[in-house]
């Protein structure tokens, strides 16, 4: 929106009224002029959402403006539940970090009103200890760190989010789906420990296999 007298585009929303189109009177910020114009306002479009929580996930709709723009990390409002976005498909297949609604295929996100749950695999050279663990999602896993897990002591060697495997980085523990390493006998020091992070299901720790 530009000033009809001085053409400035920096302008001040005095009033604003409609519903599929509105009428704004606005104040240009460079000479006062105080002027009316009308705009039309697209209506909201149905977009795809895979939403998880733990182990299941189902698909939603939730409505969004064309010309709005989401990004990875974003929260969105799904059925009443904040979920924070986890990938961005657009109409090409392709994985972007951000794009404008009118371009998006699919979004995935995970409610965030809960802690997140992470799946570890130690291999044990063929026999697997598979836990999983329970923590805030913002925890942070980073490969060659050396972690506590009970009385195992073991270097992450990879992840896996929902995008992709990962053999170098970080990631935040709402993206991971899998921890993997390997213990070793020249361990000593650990980054972080995990041993009180374990998942329990009525007194019992869930196992996964890898």
């Amino acid at each position: 929106m530009k000033c009809t007298v001085c053409g400035s585009e920096s302008c001040e929303i005095l009033k604003s009224k409609g519903k599929t189109s509105k009428e704004l009177l606005l104040k240009c910020n460079k000479c006062g002029n105080i002027f009316r114009e009308t705009v039309e306002v697209e209506k909201p479009v149905d977009v795809r959402v895979v939403v998880s929580e733990y182990e299941s996930s189902h698909k939603t709709l939730v409505k969004l403006y064309p010309d709005e723009f989401l990004e990875f990390e974003g929260v969105l409002d799904l059925d009443g539940r904040p979920a924070q976005i986890t990938s961005i498909e657009n109409k090409r297949g392709g994985r972007v970090m951000v794009s404008p609604v009118s371009e998006i295929d699919t979004i995935w996100a995970t409610y965030i009103d809960t802690p997140a749950r992470v799946g570890i695999s130690v291999d044990y050279g063929g026999r697997i200890l598979s836990r999983k663990v329970q923590v805030d999602r913002e925890f942070e896993f980073t490969i060659g760190d050396v972690v506590k897990l009970g009385d195992v002591l073991f270097k992450i060697r990879a992840m896996k989010t929902q995008d992709r495997k990962m053999r170098k980085g970080f990631a935040k523990a709402f993206v991971i789906k899998r921890v993997y390493g390997r213990p070793g006998d020249d361990l000593k020091r650990y980054q972080y420990d995990l041993t009180s992070k374990i998942f329990k299901l009525d007194g019992v720790e869930t196992d996964e296999e890898k």
